[in-house]
């Protein structure tokens, strides 16, 4: 089964890319691309720039680093790409896929759950059961407070393709801090990466995760994410460069000036239960 589709979408864009190449004039990122109102006061972080943003609804009851604390001790910029520019699938190279796992052995051997050892693969809240059509990998707590991680040990570098065809079965409730989402250039040592989001509010947001706290540098984009739905879902970081698509068709493009090294695949969630159905990763 390939999870890469391309689609001859331009028609759709309008609508999806509304926020996307959101910034200020000189480029800087815009502080309330919207309208001039957060999402909802939990998620505050959202609408400002990732060098701004402060603890939200997503870091609570995990320890917060101060802004010395973070990473290599520089604030990340990040900056919308130009207007206009439309993001293209990349293709994958010839050499195919680093990793694919379709969890059908009903097992996850090659998986971690963040803060756990669960050398059996099959930690209490990450676990391969049964779906409808066939085995998937499931995180199965609907916890509206911590984050729930599983990280793939496989290595890759740090350029990536990164899709899985996934879904959120339950959202905690229709609000966008609570999110199904997919990671590339993910460091569990440090628990940082970047990462694409399914929000309960039915849009979707690309992400920096940088020691435990996660901020953005513009606003989500209603695509109109419904629980129970499976998408493909697919993050390409590539340099400097952060492109997102569900089901071939872009909804975020951004450009981080001071970007994250290196690191893997993972999933996780926030106020969600989700399940997958296939992941796989490729180096382009």
């Amino acid at each position: 089964m390939s999870i890469s589709r391309a689609f001859a979408a331009l028609p759709m864009l309008a609508p999806l890319l509304a926020g996307v190449g959101c910034s200020s004039a000189g480029g800087s990122p815009c502080t309330y691309c919207d309208g001039g109102e957060t999402d909802l006061s939990g998620d505050i972080a959202e609408d400002f720039p990732a060098s701004e943003a402060g603890p939200t609804a997503e870091t609570a009851g995990e320890a917060v680093a101060s802004p010395a604390e973070v990473g290599d001790g520089r604030p990340p910029t990040t900056r919308d790409t130009s207007p206009g520019e439309t993001p293209q699938l990349t293709p994958i190279p010839d050499g195919g896929y680093r990793l694919v796992d379709d969890f059908q052995t009903g097992e996850a051997p090659g998986w971690e759950v963040l803060g756990e050892e669960s050398p059996s693969g099959s930690p209490d809240d990450w676990s391969v059961i049964l779906g409808t059509s066939g085995s998937v990998f499931s995180e199965g707590i609907l916890d509206a407070d911590n984050w729930h991680i599983a990280y793939a040990t496989a290595a890759i570098g740090p350029d990536q393709i990164v899709e899985a065809k996934l879904r959120a079965v339950d959202f905690y409730a229709e609000a966008p801090s609570y999110v199904a989402a997919l990671f590339a250039r993910y460091d569990p040592t440090a628990d940082s990466g970047y990462f694409v989001a399914l929000r309960g509010d039915g849009s979707v947001i690309v992400r920096r995760r940088d020691h435990g706290i996660s901020a953005s540098w513009g606003s989500g984009v209603d695509a109109g994410i419904r629980a129970g739905v499976w998408y493909i879902v697919r993050l390409e970081v590539i340099g400097h460069a952060l492109n997102a698509f569900i089901d071939g068709t872009p909804v975020a493009s951004v450009i981080d000036d001071n970007p994250l090294a290196s690191g893997g695949i993972a999933l996780g969630s926030l106020g969600a239960t989700m399940e997958v159905d296939r992941v796989s990763a490729a180096e382009p």
